[in-house]
């Protein structure tokens, strides 16, 4: 088993402490640094001798860093979820066209409605990711049962299609709704609020519990379908039952930030390196590294240069070429 090392090195509970302790330090890092630095000690007492540091913490880094930390917990469990059950190293919630349409329900919305109705976005943008997973999933039955290339190949015609009505609509409104959809599609964290966060979270943390729950079943998905009939799995069903549980928690999430790419397809590949393939360990580990390295990005998108970078930019930069190098090293492990 490829955790064998770590528990030999740490042991098991240690390395169980591991993964709540590293995030944890990184999201209080992140309450701390920023254009004005905030002491751990006024946080850890919440006392805060000026009143915009106040302001500063609790209306503007608490439920950003919230989110951040949720946002990348949920693309690491659900892309490794994903990638184990369809047993594809390459999928993640945004391949099978949760995201395109995520980000075709905001755009339509700030079309119709504009910027006085902003508070519209987010539920569009829920259903419409929603429609693209039913969209995909009834393409992929097409060929009878569904298998995982089925899946794949109904989400890239779904993507696909919804990409190009993205496209359509940014052509056909006015420059200054181009604008807002345009930044909502690179995805940013800088708008956050508590209200979002209200929103969001919640089926966010759901999606993620129950893929908790139903890490076994993973595991026993990712041996083949063949040897889970065996042992008695609904191999649809399951299969079925996981791909809405990352769906809803998905759609839920990017209704608020937008379209962050690379968090869910580079944190279970760096979460193999570290603890190899079995599901038991890989998705509990893939919560921690995700919601670690979204933090990390979001930091740097902040404080790296004198004005906010956006925060999808940040996460291109370092997972494309950091993909490249970790699929190099865990290729021999996906051929077979």
């Amino acid at each position: 088993m490829y955790i064998q090392p770590l528990k030999m090195n740490l042991g098991y509970q240690k390395f169980k402490a591991a993964l709540i302790l590293i995030p944890l330090i990184i999201f209080f890092a992140y309450l701390c640094v920023g254009k004005y630095y905030i002491p751990l000690e006024h946080i850890l007492s919440f006392s805060f001798p000026e009143p915009f540091e106040y302001t500063i913490f609790f209306n503007a880094r608490l439920p950003r860093a919230i989110e951040a930390a949720v946002f990348g917990a949920c693309m690491g469990i659900c892309g490794a979820a994903l990638q184990t059950t369809l047993r594809n190293p390459l999928v993640s919630p945004y391949i099978l066209g949760i995201s395109s349409g995520s980000a075709f329900g905001a755009a339509l919305a700030i079309a119709l409605f504009g910027q006085g109705f902003f508070f519209l976005v987010q539920p569009s943008a829920i259903i419409f990711g929603l429609i693209g997973i039913f969209l995909t999933l009834l393409v992929s039955r097409f060929r009878g049962q569904l298998s995982p290339i089925s899946l794949v190949l109904g989400g890239v015609i779904v993507s696909a299609l919804f990409s190009g009505l993205l496209s359509l609509i940014q052509i056909l409104v006015d420059p200054e709704k181009t604008q807002t959809i345009v930044a909502w599609t690179i995805g940013r964290l800088n708008v956050i609020t508590w209200g979002d966060v209200a929103v969001s979270v919640p089926l966010a943390l759901l999606g993620i519990v129950g893929l908790l729950i139903l890490r076994w079943r993973i595991f026993t998905l990712s041996m083949g379908d063949e040897e889970a009939r065996s042992l008695g799995i609904n191999v649809e069903r399951e299969r079925l039952l996981i791909v809405i549980l990352a769906s809803v928690a998905t759609a839920s999430i990017i209704s608020v930030t937008g379209i962050i790419g690379w968090v869910c397809l580079i944190s279970p590949h760096i979460t193999r390196f570290i603890v190899g393939s079995d599901p038991i360990y890989l998705l509990p580990a893939s919560i921690s590294v995700g919601a670690s390295f979204m933090l990390i990005a979001d930091l740097i998108s902040r404080t790296i240069w004198k004005f906010e970078i956006p925060v999808g930019i940040i996460t291109t930069v370092i997972g494309a070429p950091l993909f490249l190098y970790l699929m190099r090293r865990s290729m021999h492990e996906w051929r077979n």
